[in-house]
């Protein structure tokens, strides 16, 4: 592999990793803060800020919220000396946990502003899952749909039809287990929770996960789009 941006004073890297497991349960401040720590464990040449509290200058894709797992995180982080994909991937994994991986380091290509899309498989564990729920679910997303977010400002009403670019609902009867996938806006401006296709399906379908022994879901972010929603953020 050729080294990154060979010629630049200080070289921007771009890291693909994933976020499983348990690690959902961390913030983004701790993965932040983790990550430093990797770095320096990792004896990669890392551009650190000056002063009395040194850090490295990371720049994260679109955060990701407490319990979502994720295939396809993304980080830029800035090299003061030549390093090759391969000697970033090898320094950097055996100091993070196998729940939290990288499976891709080369320049960025696209700026982060350009992220427009992010897509979620959404598993649902519930007494009440069956065909005929997929198909409600399917007619719940395809129509307006009004949800309190939580803002700045405080709750408000929002419809997040036009934040949902597709969304499929399908029935597992072997496994009776509902599957939704959903493509989302994931910009800075509009984008959308994956829960909140859950809390719609709680208030409108009495989809209820009071007890998580016995009702509860997974969510894992998949893929990471630009604002076409199909050509795949690297």
């Amino acid at each position: 592999m050729d080294d990154i941006h060979p010629q630049s004073k200080t070289l921007t890297v771009r890291l693909g990793f994933y976020k499983v497991g348990q690690l959902q349960f961390i913030s983004h401040l701790d993965l932040q803060r983790f990550m430093k720590r990797a770095f320096v464990r990792s004896h990669l040449p890392i551009w650190f800020s000056e002063g009395f509290n040194p850090h490295p200058k990371m720049v994260f894709s679109t955060p990701l919220s407490i319990g979502i797992q994720s295939e396809c995180e993304f980080a830029d982080i800035k090299m003061v000396a030549p390093v090759t994909p391969r000697q970033v991937i090898d320094s950097l994994n055996p100091c993070m946990p196998e729940e939290l991986q990288l499976f891709y380091a080369a320049p960025p290509i696209h700026k982060m502003t350009e992220i427009g899309f992010a897509s979620y498989d959404i598993t649902v564990h519930h007494k009440k899952a069956d065909a005929a729920m997929a198909d409600a679910l399917n007619t719940l997303y395809s129509a307006p749909l009004v949800v309190t977010k939580k803002t700045k400002s405080g709750d408000r009403e929002v419809d997040i039809h036009p934040q949902i670019l597709k969304s499929q609902a399908s029935y597992d009867a072997d496994t009776s287990l509902l599957h939704i996938h959903a493509l989302l806006c994931a910009d800075n401006e509009n984008f959308l929770n994956p829960e909140y296709l859950i809390r719609a399906a709680e208030n409108m379908l009495d989809l209820r996960f009071e007890d998580p022994t016995q009702a509860y879901y997974d969510i894992m972010r998949k893929d990471i789009f630009l604002k076409d929603g199909k050509t795949p953020f690297c």
